[in-house]
């Protein structure tokens, strides 16, 4: 995105740079120095939608029908428990591991707005007890 990737958070696993221009986060894993997560701000990223649902900048009632019936289609025997259906995180953000998509809020005025992060398989599959540790501090806490 045309940006060097400076920032390393050295107590966790992941490096981050924001591309503040077009509303985007990146997290990369400092093992394999690949991208391995992207976080959309709720008000000022690009809209992203999964199956014609827009994700970004939603109030999180809006999305609750649509995370409950695509949870319902994620049964696959192939996975393990912790990464299959619908989990939710230490704040009460809902994962869905097995698309790699934990649907965070963000404070945008007087509401709370939907802030997708998309993750890469090799972080999805460690987990949601995992993926606290994998992001680095800068988007629990922030956002």
């Amino acid at each position: 995105m045309g940006e060097p990737i400076t920032a390393w958070d050295t107590e966790k696993y992941a490096r981050w740079f924001p591309f503040d221009g077009v509303g985007i986060d990146t997290y990369y894993d400092q093992e394999t120095q690949t991208l391995a997560a992207v976080a959309v701000d709720a008000h000022r990223g690009p809209q992203v939608s999964l199956d014609g649902v827009p994700l970004t900048g939603r109030l999180p009632s809006e999305l609750e029908p649509w995370i409950e019936k695509t949870a319902s289609t994620l049964d696959d025997p192939t996975l393990p428990e912790y990464v299959d259906g619908l989990r939710f995180g230490p704040r009460g953000e809902p994962f869905l591991l097995s698309l790699g998509l934990v649907l965070r809020c963000q404070q945008n005025g007087d509401h709370a707005r939907s802030r997708p992060v998309f993750l890469a398989p090799q972080w999805a599959m460690h987990g949601q007890e995992w993926i606290e540790d994998l992001i680095p501090d800068r988007e629990w806490l922030t956002y």
